[in-house]
């Protein structure tokens, strides 16, 4: 199968950029995703680089996993090897690789869903003596996911006021949970693999050398904790394609940050830069 067939020629520019950062910025209904697919496919089949040197990163499961199947059809091969899946996914995977030796939770740490979350920060209000009417649990849940996303720890955290403080007091309270019960929430997953990226050069150097390329899909709904992972992971060949729409975040209450558009051209000065404008 032709991999620039029926591409159009800003598309075509895309797929077929050389190494180094490529920021791809388009429109909706304009190819975004099928772009950073025959990216991917390209560099396979007429760039010889194996799957396993490749992590791709999307925002969801099903996203995932029509990737992989456009891949195989496309390539006609498997990409089993390949490193294909939500940040969450991907980070999940690393953190069991390495918690033994490395970290202070376990391999088979348990991921807490957001319902357990949530009884945890109600749980750490009552032992504070704090009404949940007065502080919604909700509402702590939100900011600590909110700090772990922007890397702060808990000693980081902001103590400017009363809510402030109850929200610290609540963080490290509840992080000393989750570790005491080797568990860790979602944002953890981020927090916990920039962390030990950013700690340990062995460990960051190993991923950095194994990952000759990374691609990140619907890069403007990136947040902070993200935008750190796949710098560390890009360190070493620099080769790092993203794909997305500054004006079309769907997760800026979740922490994404359309800033990190502009953070790309500025980390990455002379990046190659297509923009996709044609509608489809």
């Amino acid at each position: 199968m032709d991999i620039l067939a029926n591409l159009n020629p800003q598309q075509q520019q895309a797929v077929t950029a050389g190494g180094g950062p490529v920021l791809v910025l388009a429109g909706p209904g304009s190819g975004k995703t099928r772009v950073l697919t025959q990216r991917v496919a390209y560099l396979i089949n007429r760039m010889g680089v194996p799957p396993y040197r490749i992590l791709a990163v999307t925002f969801t499961n099903k996203a995932a996993r029509e990737m992989q199947a456009r891949l195989e059809r496309a390539l006609e091969q498997s990409v089993q090897g390949m490193w294909l899946g939500t940040f969450h996914a991907m980070c999940a995977r690393l953190l069991r690789r390495e918690a033994r030796d490395h970290l202070a939770i376990k391999s088979n740490f348990v991921i807490m869903d957001s319902d357990d979350q949530e009884s945890l920060v109600r749980r750490i209000l009552k032992e504070m003596n704090v009404s949940d009417k007065a502080v919604k649990p909700a509402s702590v849940h939100a900011a600590i996911s909110s700090a772990k996303n922007e890397l702060l720890d808990p000693e980081d955290y902001p103590n400017s006021n009363y809510r402030d403080q109850i929200v610290r007091r609540a963080y490290q309270r509840y992080q000393q949970l989750l570790q005491e019960n080797n568990a860790v929430d979602f944002d953890d997953l981020l927090l916990l693999t920039v962390r030990l990226l950013q700690g340990n050069e062995t460990i960051r150097n190993y991923y950095a050398r194994r990952f000759e390329h990374v691609l990140v899909d619907e890069f403007q709904d990136t947040n902070t904790a993200q935008y750190e992972l796949v710098r560390l992971l890009s360190s070493k060949h620099k080769n790092l394609f993203v794909v997305g729409d500054e004006d079309q975040s769907i997760y800026r209450w979740r922490g994404a940050d359309f800033r990190n558009v502009l953070r790309f051209e500025q980390d990455y000065p002379g990046c190659t830069k297509v923009l996709l404008e044609q509608n489809y």
